[in-house]
C-alpha cells in the first residue's frame, strides 16, 4: 500500500512540475492602483495559499460559534 501511495505522490508531483514548466509565463495583475506582472505558477500558488488560510479561518469561526451556541448556560 505504501508503494502505491508513493507512486501516486510521485505522479502528482511530476504532473504539477510539468504543468509549472509548460505554463511558465508572466501574467498581468492589477489590484486597485497597483499593476504588475507575476509568473503564472507563483500567482496560482499564492491564490491557493490565500484560499487555504481563508478556509481555515472560516471553519474555525464556524466551529467556535457552534460551540458557543450549544454550550450550556453558566450560572
Amino acid at each position: 500500500m505504501r508503494l502505491l501511495s508513493a507512486v501516486f505522490l510521485i505522479a502528482l508531483v511530476g504532473g504539477v512540475g510539468y504543468l509549472t514548466y509548460v505554463n511558465n509565463h508572466t501574467t498581468a495583475v492589477s489590484a486597485g492602483t497597483w499593476h504588475g506582472e507575476l509568473p503564472l505558477p507563483a500567482l496560482v500558488g499564492g491564490v491557493y495559499v490565500l484560499g487555504m488560510v481563508s478556509g481555515w479561518w472560516l471553519i474555525g469561526l464556524t466551529k467556535r460559534s457552534w460551540q458557543r451556541v450549544t454550550e450550556p448556560e453558566r450560572a
